[in-house]
């Protein structure tokens, strides 16, 4: 059977056309990559995207940096991501507040358009700690005491509008109590002054569970639909009749501008990456769950946790962040 002369060239400029445009796109990455980390130095977040980089370094024989831009919220580092080339070569590992930030915030010196979802990686869920005066403290003891005296529960949290801060404010509208906010500069300061006994209380992921496993502050319950598996006798709210199910999360994010290919790359490596045992036992060790996303579910979880704060904005509470 003899092939048509006219099938042979298109055939031979089809294979042309496609290997001119795999030539046209760039290798990723082509020189050291860049993880903005809006937060500061030595936090869990922080943790998460250094160990991960420290592995994609690996596998892209390219340096992979990590820079830490605390300030404003997070609009610091995220404002930086925002304006950077398209390339991928920086990328921004964030958490909450990215969305907090959208939704409580009347302005941002960018859109939430700047940005294209990479990957969701991971999740930890609020347990709402003690100090060890409260310790055996039935739950319905604190609801209780917090309705018979309006405000004189106080509730640390990391900073305005983060995570804790926000599973404070759920767990208020959940039991109908009012709480006092006691805002600090970051989790370390927060911590130690609910082991001094100067807080209540603090919902906080489980990173803390070593406080609770040194015996410095107690664990009442988790915000999670089921227990954790590394701390099997603290409860979830639901057992003790709260329908509480919050936390915070961690992703990365590109330039909106980012090609496809480049962001399927990334997400794709991301996940081959978190296959290593080794690199998930450093970061699960935290208390985190990990597990990659798709970048469309990314984008899908971003729109629900918007959505889910709004609903708390609508309800009445006020957190002015401007």
């Amino acid at each position: 059977m003899r092939t048509h002369p006219l099938r042979l060239l298109c055939a031979a400029l089809a294979v042309a056309s496609t290997t001119t445009a795999l030539h046209a796109q760039p290798a990723f990455p082509a020189r050291p990559v860049t993880i903005v980390v809006p937060y500061s130095a030595g936090g869990v977040t922080d943790y998460f995207a250094r160990q991960l980089g420290s592995k994609l370094s690996r596998m892209w024989g390219q340096p992979v940096v990590v820079d830490n831009r605390a300030g404003g919220g997070t609009i610091i580092g995220t404002q930086l991501v925002g304006k950077a080339p398209a390339d991928g070569h920086t990328l921004l590992f964030t958490s909450y507040g990215f969305t907090a930030n959208q939704v409580l915030r009347k302005s941002l010196p960018y859109a939430k358009t700047s940005f294209r979802p990479v990957a969701l990686l991971g999740s930890s869920h609020n347990v709402l700690l003690v100090t060890n005066r409260l310790k055996g403290k039935p739950l319905e003891a604190i609801i209780a005491d917090a309705k018979a005296t309006p405000g004189s529960l106080k509730l640390a949290s990391s900073g305005l509008a983060s995570s804790p801060h926000i599973g404070a404010e759920f767990f208020a509208r959940k039991t109908g109590i009012t709480f006092t906010h006691v805002p600090y500069k970051g989790q370390g300061p927060s911590m130690s002054d609910l082991i001094a006994g100067v807080a209540d209380g603090m919902f906080d992921g489980m990173s803390s569970y070593a406080q609770v496993k040194a015996g410095r502050v107690a664990a009442v319950a988790i915000a999670a639909a089921q227990r954790h598996p590394a701390a099997p006798e603290i409860p979830t709210f639901r057992e003790l009749g709260v329908d509480l199910v919050t936390g915070t999360w961690f992703g990365m994010l590109a330039p909106a501008a980012t090609p496809d290919a480049i962001v399927d790359k990334i997400n794709a490596d991301i996940r081959l990456a978190l296959q290593d045992e080794e690199l998930m036992a450093q970061i699960t060790r935290t208390g985190l769950s990990v597990s990659a996303s798709s970048p469309e579910a990314f984008g899908r979880f971003l729109g629900q946790e918007a959505d889910k704060l709004q609903a708390l904005v609508d309800q009445g509470v006020q957190i002015h962040l401007d």
